[in-house]
């Protein structure tokens, strides 16, 4: 179902893309000194990055959760985990948007479309406002990296009223009557409950709600930044670190490059080097985070596809 011809060859395609990039990071800081900085981080500081990525991933699970009740949906937790975790082995798919894979499966489980896709642009829409808050911790620090967080925050503000609004839906719901052809009318139709339901995740208590656990979610991942730097002999700040991460989180974000792959990277090694870190000790830095944040979450959710695949093509409805 999920494995579908054209998501294998946008994730192998960056995949080899990922892997090149990294390359190109690790010649330019040199080979001997990336792989001597690298094992400096040893298996205690593996297990400690892959730890914050694992508790990102769980809170970001509760609030997935927590969204699906809010629009009514009581899924029981081991299936909803596994179609969760699914999404992320098309992280690495133009704008995400392979992660909508948990909308195919949930589908079988009476989740429309409209709820699910509107609980998964929620899910984004805070975890880039999350993002851009920690970025505020180094915005002011390097004034060459200002505007990236200003219109990070910008934009992300200006959908808000978007979703709320009133006079968006009206305008949509007359374009749809007025159209003929059936397919794009029942897509403005499709539109409209989207809006409906990602509003009702941005309303007070689920807004807030929602925000607490991207703010987490968003502080743990950050974290590894400032783990992998005290393991490689780094003094800075956690504040500072944090905010690195962060701003390159949102370089990656606002590439709209699959999975922020190589911007992501270039900031925050470029961010690292102007805090005074040397060159070959921040992409060694960079790697393990990315590695512990990115690749790790997609490593795990191409498992859980396999086993979907397989567990569907094995019953009675998939035979």
């Amino acid at each position: 179902m999920a494995l579908s011809p054209k998501l294998l060859r946008q994730f192998l395609l960056w995949l080899v893309i990922g892997i090149a990039v990294y390359g190109i990071a690790v010649v330019i800081g040199g080979v001997e000194e990336i792989k001597a900085s690298l094992s400096q981080i040893g298996g205690l500081g593996w297990a400690a990055v892959i730890g914050l990525s694992t508790f990102n991933i769980a809170v970001r699970f509760v609030r997935w959760q927590y969204y699906l009740r809010t629009l009514g949906h009581a899924i029981p937790v081991w299936p909803s985990l596994q179609y969760f975790l699914a999404g992320f082995a098309f992280t690495s798919t133009p704008a995400k948007a392979g992660e909508a894979v948990r909308s195919l499966y949930l589908k079988r489980d009476g989740v429309s479309y409209s709820a699910s896709l509107g609980a998964l642009f929620v899910e984004r829409l805070t975890d880039l406002l999350a993002v851009v808050l920690l970025a505020l911790l180094v915005a002011y620090q390097f004034d060459d990296y200002r505007w990236l967080v200003v219109l990070a925050g910008i934009a992300t503000l200006a959908v808000l009223p978007l979703i709320h609004s009133r006079l968006l839906r009206s305008l949509l719901a007359a374009a749809s009557t007025r159209i003929k052809q059936e397919k794009l009318s029942d897509g403005l139709n499709s539109i409209i409950r989207l809006l409906d339901s990602s509003a009702a995740l941005l309303r007070s208590g689920p807004l807030y709600g929602g925000m607490l656990l991207s703010l987490l979610a968003a502080s743990a991942v950050c974290m590894m930044m400032y783990v992998a730097l005290q393991l490689l002999s780094v003094d800075i700040s956690p504040s500072l670190a944090l905010g690195i991460y962060a701003t390159g989180i949102l370089a990656g974000a606002l590439s709209f490059l699959p999975g922020g792959i190589g911007s992501a990277e270039a900031v925050m090694i470029a961010l690292l080097a102007v805090a005074g870190v040397d060159l070959p000790t921040a992409a060694a830095a960079t790697l393990v985070c990315r590695i512990a944040a990115l690749w790790y979450s997609i490593a795990m959710g191409i498992v859980i596809v396999l086993l979907l695949e397989y567990q569907t093509s094995k019953s009675p409805e998939g035979s």
